[in-house]
C-alpha cells in the first residue's frame, strides 16, 4: 500500500465525490470533496444490484424463495407457454445469462410496463449459455423479491437490511407498477455503502447477528461467468482480478465510478463515488495503485 496522503492528493484532482477505507474494521481514511458529499445521498446506479442480491439470499434463507434454481415461470405464468423461456431460473437472472434479448435501458425505461417488456423480447441464447449484462434480469429478479414476499423491496429491505445496519436515509426509486427499480434505483449515503461492505467482509454478520447468510455471502460473491483475464461476474457481484494481488477482490461496481470494493485476505473494504462521464473504471485504478497490498 502506498502512502494515503499520495493518494489523496490524487483523488483531490480529479471527479471523486467520496472516498471512505476500512482496514481491520478501523477506518483508516475518508475524504469527502465537500461538505455536502458527507450526507449525500449518492446515486449508486448498477451497485442497486448488489443490495438486491443480497436481499435475495435472505428471502430464500427466510424460504420466501425456494432456492435460486427456482424457474421464473412460478412468479410469471404469462411465459409458460414459451418452452425456452421455462427454462430461464433465477440463477440465470443473477448471473445475466437468462438468454433474454436486452435492447438496453434506452429501450426498456420508455415502456410502459418494464417487467412484461424484459419477459417479452426474444431469446438470443439458450439459458446459462451466454451472459449479456441486463438491468432487465435486475428488474424481474426485484418483481420476483415483491411476488414472494408479498411487500414492496423497500419494506423487506428497511425490515431485513437496512434497520439492522442503522441505514436510514435513502430511497429507492420505483417504476410504474410500484416495483423497486433493481438495476439501478438506489440512492444512499458513502457511510452506508460502506456498512454493507463491511457486512460482506464479515460473512453477513453484523453485531453478532447474522443479516445475510454465510454461505450466501460466499456463492454469490464467487465467480460463476468469465468475462476476460480481470473480471468475471457471480451473482450481481463482480470479481477482479490485478496482476500480483494478494487474494480475490470482489466489487459492486455502478456506473460513473460508484464502487464498494472488498479483499477480504486483506480485511480491506473501501468505497467510492465518482462523478465520471467517462472513464469510469479510473477509481479502480486508484485504488489497485494506491491501496492494494501486492505481491
Amino acid at each position: 500500500m502506498k502512502s494515503l496522503v499520495d493518494f489523496e492528493k490524487v483523488i483531490k484532482k480529479d471527479k471523486i465525490d467520496s472516498v471512505l477505507v476500512q482496514k481491520n474494521n478501523t477506518v483508516i481514511f475518508e475524504y469527502f470533496r465537500n461538505n455536502k458529499m458527507k450526507e449525500k445521498q449518492h446515486k449508486i446506479y448498477s451497485v442497486t444490484k448488489s443490495v438486491l442480491s443480497a436481499l435475495i439470499g435472505i428471502a430464500i434463507d427466510k424460504g420466501y424463495i425456494e432456492n435460486v434454481n427456482t424457474p421464473i415461470y412460478n412468479y410469471f405464468p404469462e411465459i409458460k407457454n414459451d418452452k425456452e423461456k421455462q427454462e430461464i431460473t433465477i440463477k440465470h437472472l443473477l448471473t445475466m445469462t437468462s438468454g433474454l434479448h436486452w435492447p438496453g435501458n434506452s429501450g426498456m425505461i420508455p415502456s410502459k410496463n418494464w417487467v412484461d417488456f424484459v419477459l417479452q423480447q426474444d431469446m438470443d441464447h439458450p439459458p446459462g449459455k451466454e451472459m449479456v449484462y441486463s438491468c432487465g434480469s435486475s428488474q424481474l429478479l426485484s418483481a420476483i423479491l415483491q411476488k414472494s414476499t408479498g411487500v414492496s423491496i423497500e419494506t423487506f429491505a428497511k425490515k431485513h437490511l437496512f434497520i439492522p445496519l442503522g441505514i436510514t436515509d435513502y430511497k429507492w426509486n420505483r417504476d410504474a407498477q410500484g416495483i423497486a427499480i433493481g438495476g439501478f434505483g438506489l440512492t444512499i449515503k458513502s457511510a452506508d455503502m460502506l456498512k454493507i461492505g463491511s457486512l460482506y467482509l464479515q460473512n453477513g454478520v453484523w453485531k453478532t447477528k447474522q443479516i445475510v447468510p454465510s454461505h450466501w455471502v460466499e456463492e454469490s460473491t464467487t465467480p460463476k461467468v468469465k468475462i476476460d483475464d480481470h473480471y468475471s461476474y457471480g451473482y450481481h457481484w463482480w470479481n477482479i482480478t490485478f496482476d500480483n494481488q494478494i487474494g480475490r477482490i470482489y466489487s459492486a461496481i455502478g456506473r460513473e465510478g460508484q464502487y464498494i470494493i472488498v479483499a477480504p485476505e486483506d480485511q480491506l473494504v473501501t468505497v467510492i463515488t465518482s462523478s465520471f462521464k467517462e472513464d469510469s473504471r479510473r477509481p479502480l485504478q486508484y485504488f489497485a495503485e494506491y491501496l492494494l497490498e501486492r505481491k
